[in-house]
């Protein structure tokens, strides 16, 4: 089990579709926070690499190129219900498994604090989606990710996000920790805050840059863009121009 957070409007999402895509794994997705159109309209914009306000039109205007376009990522399989429960994200497993006939190699939830919040408290919610998923991840061998809200408060570590400041403080589970956030320029930022295998860094101040284009909700490895050098001139006489 491993899980991405950080705050409002930093990505996440862009950078789960993203990871999905380039895994290209059988995935079982509950998007509670994206209806079926916006993920939709993000798949075709990162595929063609063509702007979401273009692809939007496209659900509308092309229907049957958007469905080609769409079945090359049959790979996976998508719960758009906005308050799903842990029974619902266990019966979709198992819905899953009869279906196919093997569990998914990835199960992503994206936002975990919306699911199982129908009784209790919400933090007593969230604890036992995370107790929960674990077993999940135990019983069908399937990675499971879980996307996160950071904490909004002022105290909150920018561009990324710590361990500690973690919606409900659930970070005790998780194999895996990513934060990401923007910087002041509007740059994307990841950090791991946690690797149970490998070294990590709690207070995220070890966070390096990735590709965004937020127009087409692509994300990528940066690659520094390296400036010409500048013209410094050169003496014409001397080079045989007068």
């Amino acid at each position: 089990m491993s899980m991405l957070f950080g705050q409002s409007g930093s990505h996440k999402t862009r950078i789960v579709l993203n990871a999905v895509l380039n895994m290209r794994v059988p995935t079982l997705a509950y998007s509670t926070d994206s209806d079926q159109d916006t993920v939709a309209s993000r798949l075709l914009a990162i595929s063609t690499r063509t702007s979401t306000e273009v692809t939007e039109q496209w659900l509308r205007t092309e229907p049957d190129k958007c469905a080609q376009l769409l079945g090359a990522f049959d790979f996976l399989r998508w719960d758009f219900r906005p308050d799903p429960t842990m029974d619902d994200v266990w019966l979709g497993a198992y819905a899953y498994h009869e279906a196919e006939g093997r569990w998914p190699e990835q199960i992503v939830i994206d936002i975990a604090s919306d699911v199982g919040h129908d009784v209790g408290d919400e933090w007593a919610s969230l604890r036992d989606l995370l107790r929960q998923s674990k077993v999940l991840a135990r019983e069908t061998g399937a990675h499971v990710l879980l996307v996160h809200h950071a904490s909004d408060a002022e105290r909150t570590k920018r561009p990324c996000p710590r361990k500690g400041d973690m919606q409900g403080k659930v970070s005790a589970l998780p194999e895996v920790i990513i934060t990401c956030g923007l910087t002041m320029t509007g740059d994307l930022h990841v950090a791991c805050v946690k690797n149970r295998h490998a070294k990590a860094d709690a207070d995220a101040s070890n966070h390096f840059p990735m590709h965004l284009d937020a127009a087409t909700s692509f994300v990528g490895d940066y690659v520094q863009r390296i400036a010409p050098p500048a013209y410094a001139g050169w003496d014409q006489e001397q080079e045989g121009w007068g």
